[in-house]
């Protein structure tokens, strides 16, 4: 690791001393690799204002990891969305994007976030574009590089180790990560052809053959044979039905008819009497 001890500063005419651009940088960055926020707090505070502020990447990313210590998370926040970084410190910057987020929520919460906590403030504080490319990330593979390997995976299903290490290259993964890749992939496309395309099968096959009528599955009977015992059991639902229906009408049409008998007898017995 470099040390900024043997940087000279430069004595300029008014018998002051100074550094350079590229001394201040190598401080800041030195200081901010190892973590020393007090002594990089202190270089910050010496260097001249308009050089402070207008500095280049190294002292604007010195700064937002000291103001990020100190818990001034809308200094990060603004040192970061206001200008832009080289793609190699995209990542180091997005994880202190979300540290600060992290760091400012539990602090009002005033408890620990946990893992939904901490997905929700991704999904609500999105990177800015200037520490971004924009390319999406799924399972820590840009949506580039993913493709590539698909690409890849439709040439050859096994590549050599010499393949995966140009594989790897291109699409700026580790070989590790690419032969996991493959590994899992092939592993994906093995597993339903062992047991997912018989129930698969048979979920089809109980959605194309109708139920018969004991409330089983009969994969034999045809749409004739259906049809005719659908109609069947209608004819004797119907019959059972009538068999019901027909006694009580001819029970009632007896009481009635027998009630009208002797309702006239009654009144051809009044009638004799008058007559007497």
């Amino acid at each position: 690791m470099e040390t900024y001890d043997n940087i000279s500063p430069v004595k300029t005419d008014a018998n002051t001393f100074t550094f350079t651009a590229e001394q201040v940088a190598c401080v800041c960055d030195v200081l901010r690799q190892t973590g020393d926020v007090e002594r990089l707090s202190q270089f910050l505070w010496s260097l001249p204002p308009n050089e402070l502020l207008n500095g280049g990447p190294s002292v604007l990313k010195a700064r937002a990891f000291v103001s990020y210590h100190r818990g001034h998370f809308r200094e990060v926040y603004s040192i970061l969305e206001g200008h832009e970084f080289d793609p190699s410190s995209h990542e180091m910057l997005q994880a202190l994007w979300y540290r600060a987020h992290y760091s400012e929520a539990e602090k009002i919460r005033g408890r620990c976030l946990g893992a939904v906590d901490k997905y929700r403030i991704r999904r609500k504080f999105p990177l800015p574009r200037t520490i971004w490319d924009g390319e999406e990330t799924v399972y820590c593979f840009k949506e580039k590089s993913r493709q590539m390997l698909k690409q890849y995976y439709k040439l050859n299903r096994y590549p050599t180790p010499q393949e995966k290490r140009e594989i790897a290259k291109q699409t700026s993964l580790t070989l590790k990560q690419v032969s996991n890749w493959f590994k899992n992939r092939r592993q994906r496309e093995r597993m339903p052809s062992k047991s997912g395309d018989s129930s698969i099968r048979k979920s089809l096959d109980s959605l194309d053959s109708p139920p018969s009528l004991n409330g089983t599955i009969d994969s034999t009977t045809n749409d004739v044979d259906i049809c005719s015992s659908l109609v069947k059991t209608e004819d004797n639902l119907l019959a059972a039905s009538l068999a019901r229906v027909v006694p009580l009408m001819c029970a009632s049409e007896i009481a009635v008819s027998s009630s009208d008998d002797i309702e006239m007898n009654h009144s051809s017995h009044i009638k004799k009497e008058l007559m007497s």
